[in-house]
Order: structure tokens, then sequence, then C-alpha cells
């Protein structure tokens, strides 16, 4: 059965947060996963450098690891600066994240309806963390971009919050470091097909249960279908990214 890992940052700067090729396959292959979906660190993005060359630099990894396998999917993390690189149309997607206690994203910058608007022209997902109102906000003004909230809304509101977004068809959840009720409780809302896996493993320096093999273990604690399996481990993930 194929598994895509929707949900890893890499990294090779020692001084932010590293998360190399090697040690990359190494987890995915301890999993049994063909491949993942890629992007980098927001230490490397704005928590501890922050300027337009090592947000660039960042991104330039995450493709140039990615470019070394057809199973590697680059997602460009955008910060709130809203840069759009010249090579954007080589990522298959983006990564939208900041906690509360961070700088904003100013939603009505022109700089971010540019943004979105070259989101919309190359059909990415976006793989949004943000709190609850700018997730609502997002989904309910791009009724057209698909949507990913990781750690099926941990983050975005928490978990019962995000019962506002089951009914909607472009919002998809992905499972990366969840508690095994609450991915049961979105299956049961909304079925398989807007599930994704994902593990969120980021370094050797994060606790053991978010390597791919532990995620995906929880995973098949569900006893799920074959045919539903197949849509959270690899399906859903690349049908989205297939439109682009």
């Amino acid at each position: 059965m194929r598994i895509i890992d929707a949900h890893i940052h890499v990294g090779c700067n020692r001084d932010t947060k590293y998360y190399s090729e090697v040690e990359l396959w190494r987890d995915l292959r301890e999993a049994g996963a063909q491949g993942a979906v890629i992007f980098a660190f927001p230490e490397d993005i704005y928590r501890i450098t922050d300027s337009i060359e090592a947000r660039l630099r960042a991104n330039e990894y995450v493709l140039e690891v990615a470019g070394k396998s057809p199973d590697l999917y680059p997602f460009y993390f955008v910060w709130n600066d809203y840069l759009i690189p010249e090579n954007l149309d080589r990522y298959v997607g983006v990564k939208w994240h900041r906690h509360y206690d961070e700088p904003r994203y100013d939603y009505d910058d022109p700089r971010c309806g540019r943004f979105l608007d070259e989101i919309r022209r190359l059909r990415m997902p976006v793989l949004l963390e943000e709190e609850f109102e700018e997730t609502r906000r997002f989904i309910l003004e791009n009724p057209d971009i698909d949507v990913i909230i990781p750690h099926m809304g941990k983050l975005n509101g928490g978990y019962e919050r995000m019962r506002a977004f089951y009914r909607m068809d472009n919002v998809y959840f992905d499972t990366s470091m969840a508690p095994l009720e609450a991915i049961k409780r979105c299956l049961n809302a909304i079925g398989p097909e807007r599930v994704i896996f994902g593990s969120d493993v980021s370094g050797t320096s994060q606790p053991f249960y978010n390597f791919p093999k532990v995620e995906l273990e929880k995973i098949r604690r569900l006893n799920l279908p074959r045919r539903e399996l197949e849509l959270i481990l690899s399906g859903n993930i690349e049908r989205i990214i297939s439109k682009k």
C-alpha cells in the first residue's frame, strides 16, 4: 500500500533547526512510506532567522531535496511579507503557519491578495495553521482553494471547533500528532475522503511519538477497510496535488 507522509519539515541549518534529507529517508523507510510532503521550518522562516534571504534559502532547500525524488512533494512556506519567488510554480502547495503569540498575517494587505491569486492560478492547496478566526476567514473568503488543517485542528482552535468546516468539501484534515479519538470523530463525521495522514516529524530533538512509524501505527489501529486506508495514506493528498 502506498504511503505518503503529508506533514514533514526539513532544514539544513544547525543553528536553527535541522532535519536533513538523510534523516527524512531513514524515517520514511522505517515506516514503510514511499514519500512525503515537505516544507521548511518556521525557525528558518521567521522564528530565529527573519529575512528575505533566509526565507528564500530555506524554501530552496525544500526544492533541492524534493528534486531528487518524484515521491517528495515540496510546499512553499509563505510568511507575512507574501514574497512570491520566481519559481513558485515548482512547488505543489503552500505552507501557511503561525501560532497565537506570533506575528500576524495581514489579510487586508494587497500583497496577500496577489499571493492568493497566484495560489489560485497554480491550483495549489494550502496547509493552513492559524488561529480559529483567521482560519474561518481564510476558508470562507477562499472557497476555491483546497485547505488542509493540520493536527485535526488542535492549533486552529481545537478539535471541537473544526465541526464548523466539516461540510466544506474543500477543507481537509491531517492526522499529525492528533489523538486517536479526534481522528475517529472526524472520520465518523466526514468519511475518509478528506482525511490525510501526516506525522509532523521535525528533527531528532522532537518527542518520539510523532515519527512517521509511530503516527502510522495509530492510523492502523483504526482497523479501516483497505480502500479507506488507501485514501488516507496517500490517495487524498496525491489527488489534491494532481489538480495543479
